[in-house]
Formats: structure tokens, C-alpha cells, sequence
């Protein structure tokens, strides 16, 4: 059988059999190359996916540090660009009253029961804060747990041209001035245009009792918010700060309807003044009205609300009894009924200044060294389209409140141009009154001359 095999396949040496291996094999090879060319391409795929994953993880990594200041909780901080400044072009009057309010208080004693401030002093910057307040508007610290106090009323020491309080001198950072008003630059500025408007003839300590004489009342409001109005026309002169302050194309029309102007109830200074902000905030104090600390709903009454109720009681030939007992929320119910709704007006008005970031500003993230948020501070590593900063290194040593006091004194308006050795500058009121009531002097609101 062998030999037969072997004459049908040839000898044993016949290449016959390496042959019909070979032929198998490639039969098999088809299978193999499938194979190895499924494994070759799962590797490359796993390969292309992991490089995908670090891609993305790379992509999210680079999201999560990319943030958009004005929004999300966070802003700019740390101002290292040239501020362009407005100054003030002071007119250098000396005191009426050389000694601080006190002193004025022991020397006429008519007078001593309007020169103090029932307040909430805030333990971290030391600024008077109204007595109903939670948390320091200046730099965001509680005051939940501060005990209230008395503190000279400043804005009367400005009246009489009283030299200084016990702790500083009462120099005015004025802007304009007449016999009826001062409008000057509010020293705890939240924004570059921060202004007050304080009527010099009588003693008003808030906006209330306004509602006794609507007539003289509306008068009055009118005068502040045309002086404060003239006030802001200088600095919308200068060039340099008007292109530092608000985006291409902000009209004069559209600085006008872009301003906080209302007034505080409780206030921290006992006598009626007029809160006139005009927007941008600075970055920080954006943030505090986006957190409602700023223009908060109860405590702030836009000059819009006021002039309405007054505009209501003088048609009506009406006045409100208001006494010192009366509060915010007995207003509000009684005008609400007759249909001046605080709360409409309020949230209309509170929505605009927060849309004002996006519509009006110009801060530059090239201006500022860092971005914080929730108290924590982050260095800027590269300012990126449409507003947004990448975020670099957490900056733990960096103090944000502290941060944000520099930023105040660099970017406010307050006592400019400061002197060589960095202090603003400041005069008195060249129209100071009397320390009298009376003529010269100042009158008594009505309804006030008895309240308690």
C-alpha cells in the first residue's frame, strides 16, 4: 500500500506534500489576515479613543478655567491699568467750624439731636452701615452680630462747613455747589461716578417725611437729580475716561437712563441725600447687585417711586402723616392701594442696572491681574473673545476683600487729583449755614420739630 501511495504521490523525497501544506495554509490565511486586521484596527480605535479622551479632558479642563467676569459669581479684581481720572477742579475754602461735630453738638445745644447716626459700624473696613443691614455694602462682610451705635452725621457737618469728626478731617470732594445744594463724590465709591446730592437748607433725615409736604417735597427731589444731572455732564467731557468707562457706541441718552439714583431707607447718614451711581458699577459691586447687597428691594426706593407719590399727593391736594414710628412697609401698603406699586417699580428698575454690565461697560481683563469668586482669587492667564477670561493658579494668598479696597481707591473719582504723597483732596461748603435754626441757618422739615 505504501509503495502504491508512494507511486501515486511520487517518492518520498517528492516535493509533493510541502506543497499541499503550503496550500492549506494559504486556504487558512484569509482567516488569519481577518484576524489580525480586526486586532489591528481595535488597537488603533482604543488608541484614537484614548487620545480622544485626553483631548476632551484636556477641552474640559480648559472649559472649567475658562469664566466669564460680570457673570456667574465672578469678577475682575486687581487693577493694574492707568486710570484716566476727572478731577475736581477744587475751589479751596477754609472751615466755618474749627472742631468736630461734637464740639458743635456741645456748643448749640438746639442742634445736638441732628448731628448723630444711629448705625451698624463694620468691623473689617469701618464703614457706617444703616442699622437693618446684614452684610457691609463696602466689602461684603457680615454685620448680622455688630451692635448699633451713634456716629457723627457728616452730611450735616458738610452744611455748617464743620472742620472734622473725631477720626478725620470733613473736607468735600465737590462737584458742584450752589446755596441749595451739594453735589460731591461719595468716599466709599461703587463706581467711578458715584455722587451724592445733599440739599443744605433744611434738616430731612430721610426721604419720608418728604410725603408731609409734596409740594416742596417734589420741588426739591426735582433741584437734586438737575444738579446731580449737571455734575455728571463734566465727566462725560472728558474723552479719556468716557472710552475707559463705557463701550463704543453708549450714547449720552443712554448714560442718563443708566444711573442708581434713589434713596436709602433706613439711611446711613441722617439727612436726606441722593444716592446718583451712575453706571458701570465697578466689577466687584456688580457682583453685590447681582447678590441684591446693592439697591435692595425694601431698603432702596428709586427717585422714580418717590417722585410718584409725590406726584399722587399733590393731585390729590394730599399729604402722609408720616411720623418717626412710620416704616418702609406702612408706605409701600398704603401706596400700593392706590396704585403706585413699590414692587413693580423696584424690579424694573432693579433689572435694568443689572442688564447695564453687558450693555455699557468697558473693563478690559487686560486691566486687572485677577478673577474672584466666593472669595477666592484666581490669577488671569489669557483674556479670551466675548468677554470671557481663562483662569490661571488659585492665588490662596491673595486677600480678596482686601483686594477689592485697592481697587476702590484706584478706580474711583473721589478727591481727585490726590496729592503727592497719594492723600485726595477735598474743601468745604463755600455756602455753609449757620449753626443756627433759623435764618442763616437751617429749618426743621415739617413734622419733625416735635418727632422723636
Amino acid at each position: 500500500t505504501s509503495s502504491s501511495v508512494r507511486s501515486h504521490f511520487g517518492s518520498s523525497h517528492s516535493p509533493v506534500l510541502p506543497i499541499m501544506a503550503t496550500s492549506c495554509l494559504d486556504r487558512l490565511c484569509p482567516w488569519r489576515c481577518l484576524k489580525w486586521q480586526r486586532a489591528e484596527e481595535t488597537f488603533e480605535a482604543e488608541k484614537e479613543s484614548a487620545e480622544d479622551d485626553r483631548t476632551l479632558s484636556l477641552d474640559l479642563d480648559r472649559a472649567a478655567d475658562t469664566v466669564t467676569p460680570g457673570a456667574d459669581g465672578y469678577y475682575l479684581a486687581g487693577f493694574i491699568g492707568q486710570f484716566p481720572e476727572v478731577t475736581c477742579g477744587l475751589e479751596m475754602i477754609e472751615p466755618a467750624f474749627c472742631g468736630d461735630v461734637t464740639g458743635l453738638a456741645h456748643a448749640n445745644k438746639d442742634l445736638a439731636r441732628y448731628l448723630y447716626n444711629d448705625v451698624k459700624v463694620c468691623g473689617h473696613c469701618r464703614r457706617p452701615c444703616a442699622w437693618t443691614q446684614k452684610q457691609c455694602p463696602g466689602c461684603g462682610s457680615s454685620i448680622e452680630e455688630v451692635p448699633v451705635t451713634q456716629t457723627e452725621n457728616i452730611m450735616m457737618g458738610f452744611i455748617f462747613g464743620v472742620e472734622r469728626t473725631v477720626k478725620f478731617p470733613l473736607t468735600i470732594s465737590i462737584r458742584r455747589q450752589t446755596s441749595d445744594v451739594i453735589v460731591y463724590d461719595d468716599v466709599l465709591a461703587m463706581s467711578s461716578c458715584h455722587l451724592n446730592a445733599l440739599p443744605c437748607n433744611s434738616y430731612i433725615p430721610d426721604w419720608r417725611w418728604l410725603l408731609r409736604d409734596p409740594v416742596a417735597g417734589k420741588r426739591l427731589v426735582v433741584n437734586l437729580e438737575e444738579e446731580a444731572w449737571e455734575a455728571t455732564k463734566t465727566f462725560l467731557k472728558q474723552e479719556n475716561w468716557r472710552k475707559f468707562v463705557y463701550r463704543e457706541g453708549v450714547t449720552e441718552e443712554m448714560v442718563r437712563d443708566n444711573i442708581i439714583c434713589g434713596f436709602n431707607l433706613p439711611p446711613s447718614q441722617y439727612q436726606l441725600h441722593l444716592q446718583w451711581i451712575v453706571l458701570p458699577l465697578m466689577p466687584f459691586h456688580h457682583q453685590k447687585l447681582l447678590e441684591r447687597t446693592h439697591a435692595s428691594h425694601g431698603r432702596f426706593f428709586p427717585l422714580e417711586y418717590v417722585k410718584r407719590l409725590l406726584e399722587l399727593l399733590i393731585e390729590a391736594h394730599e399729604s402722609f402723616p408720616t411720623q418717626a414710628t412710620t416704616s418702609a412697609e406702612e408706605i409701600i401698603e398704603f401706596f400700593n392701594g392706590r396704585g403706585v406699586i413699590y414692587n413693580d417699580i423696584w424690579t424694573r428698575c432693579y433689572e435694568k442696572y443689572c442688564r447695564s454690565y453687558a450693555a455699557l461697560a468697558n473693563w478690559n481683563s487686560k486691566d486687572f491681574s485677577h478673577v474672584v469668586c466666593s472669595g477666592k482669587a484666581w490669577q488671569i492667564d489669557s483674556a479670551l473673545p466675548r468677554g470671557e477670561v481663562r483662569r490661571g493658579e488659585a492665588s490662596t494668598e491673595i486677600d480678596a476683600i482686601k483686594l477689592q479696597m485697592e481697587d476702590k481707591l484706584l478706580l474711583q473719582n473721589y478727591g481727585r487729583t490726590h496729592s503727592e504723597d497719594g492723600q485726595p483732596g477735598g474743601t468745604y461748603y463755600k455756602h455753609h449755614k449757620a449753626a443756627i435754626i433759623g435764618d442763616g441757618g437751617i429749618s426743621i422739615w415739617p413734622g419733625l420739630e416735635t418727632a422723636q
